[in-house]
């Protein structure tokens, strides 16, 4: 007979929902009514062999199993069967009797989905039919004790159950019907379909239909062998106890990790979150979701480009999603800053008191020529640069966040100039008296007047110039000259009355 145990093979828990276990038969009994084909022979040296064949009824079996250790991995099986046994010559009964077989011991199982595998060792005693003499056949039972290897192999299709097993007996100690020490071997193998009827509670009620087939030998050291084939077919009520299924204790926790903006709250997809080692990216909803986290405390950092980095602590609970919040906080405008430095192109000497011009702001130079400028946006402005006595400069910067960059500007000195001085007198053709005439020179928008004794004087840069000369009752003039810096030129003029 035939029992095992199984290990449960576990599947992995969801996040979400923990996981349950599978409901499993915690006992199962089998009471089995059916016939057997029956073929044999006996045969002894000194005596002419027997030989029968038949159809034998009366085949009543009951198959217990049990599964209680071991959170119902282990167990153990027992079984006992009756056989039947009559021989009839030529329609007349000649003997008869009853056999027994039963067998009993620890059984393990393994279970795979819908298939459970069956192992079992146990002790076995089967009890196999001899004739006494076979001239004068009268019934005896042989019996035979041994360890007994079994195996099943059970596939569940929803109501129905396919089962395959097999069985081979060890024998210790065996004994024809005579007492006489002997020595023993046999087989089972079969198999047959479980019909799921109706349900009860944890009782499962259920018909099955097997068939198997048997072979059994015996034989002495004087000389007597005696084998037997059946094939055994019948129908079974097959009841069950079922343990109802069972949540387990969930290992595992989930986070859902939102990454949003302080101010508004609104969410910030594709935010860069860093969980341990896992790196995510925020979705639409600005939320990353992870599963099969451990029970614990877990950090999370999130970042995002304009807003400054933050970070956060949770914790994870077994069997539940728990949720983190981040807020991070926009950055403010990266600025920096610039420092002119104001010199003499010529000499190196710092200049101060020039006035800069950087953008919209304006500084003066301190006495080592500089002048410091902050709060700039990044990228390129022009600096303008005035001073007294040096040509104006201009010059591109460039402002690099963050930082304060320094900029040297070269002016050129401005040179003085000597103005030249032109001087003369104005007379009169008639005489040669002086007059007091008006002169003027455009260019330079000088005007004067001679004196009395008709004398006059400009000063002016180095240039050519015109000289306007007139006064009342003379006819008016107009003379060029060309002076240089620093000349003293003497420009006299005679007027013609009218």
């Amino acid at each position: 007979m035939l029992l095992a145990v199984s290990a449960v093979a576990h599947a992995e828990e969801s996040v979400s929902a923990a996981p349950t276990k599978a409901p499993r038969d915690a006992f199962q009994a089998r009471l089995r009514y059916g016939v057997s084909v029956r073929s044999g022979s006996q045969l002894e040296p000194t005596q002419p062999s027997l030989t029968y064949s038949g159809l034998t009824p009366n085949d009543l079996a009951l198959n217990a199993w049990g599964w209680f250790l071991l959170d119902g991995h282990l167990g153990a099986f027992g079984s006992v069967q009756r056989e039947a046994f009559t021989l009839f010559d030529a329609g007349n009964r000649v003997t008869g009797g009853g056999l027994i077989r039963a067998s009993v011991g620890p059984a393990g199982r393994l279970i795979l989905g819908p298939v459970k595998l069956e192992a079992a060792v146990g002790y076995a005693f089967h009890q196999l039919p001899t004739f006494g003499t076979t001239a004068s056949p009268a019934f005896s039972a042989a019996t035979r004790h041994g360890v007994l290897l079994a195996a099943r192999g059970i596939v569940d299709v929803g109501p129905v159950s396919i089962e395959a097993r097999g069985e081979v007996p060890i024998s210790v100690a065996a004994s024809d019907g005579a007492g006489r020490t002997a020595s023993s071997s046999g087989y089972a193998v079969g198999g047959g379909v479980r019909l799921q009827l109706v349900r009860t509670g944890a009782l499962m009620w259920g018909l099955l239909a097997d068939v198997s087939y048997v072979s059994d030998s015996l034989s002495t050291a004087d000389g007597l062998k005696a084998t037997q084939s059946m094939i055994r077919a019948g129908g079974a009520l097959d009841l069950k106890w079922q343990e109802a299924s069972t949540a387990e204790a969930p290992r595992f926790g989930g986070l859902e990790v939102r990454v949003v903006e302080a101010q508004t709250g609104a969410p910030l997809p594709g935010a860069q979150i860093e969980l341990g080692e896992q790196q995510l990216i925020a979705d639409a909803t600005g939320a990353a979701r992870v599963s099969e986290l451990l029970p614990g405390a877990v950090r999370a950092r999130a970042s995002a480009e304009g807003y400054l980095p933050e970070q956060a602590e949770g914790m994870i609970a077994a069997g539940s999603v728990s949720s983190l919040e981040l807020k991070l906080t926009k950055e403010g405008p990266k600025l920096g800053g610039l420092l002119i430095r104001v010199s003499s192109r010529e000499a190196k000497t710092p200049v101060a008191g020039a006035t800069v011009k950087v953008g919209a702001a304006s500084a003066v130079t301190d006495a080592q020529g500089a002048a410091k400028f902050g709060e700039l946006p990044p990228g390129p402005i022009a600096v303008a640069v005035s001073a007294e006595g040096y040509t104006p400069g201009e010059e591109a910067a460039s402002v690099v966040a963050g930082r304060v960059s320094e900029v040297s500007i070269g002016l050129v000195e401005v040179k003085k100039r000597v103005p030249a001085t032109i001087t003369g007198l104005v007379r009169s053709t008639a005489g040669g008296k002086p007059v007091s005439a008006n002169l003027e020179i455009p260019q330079a928008k000088l005007k004067t007047r001679a004196s009395a004794s008709g004398s006059f004087s400009f000063r002016v840069e180095g240039g050519t110039y015109t000289v306007n000369i007139s006064a009342p009752g003379y006819l008016s003039q107009s003379k060029s000259v060309t002076v240089k810096d620093g000349d003293q030129a003497i420009f006299n003029v005679d007027l013609h009355p009218k």
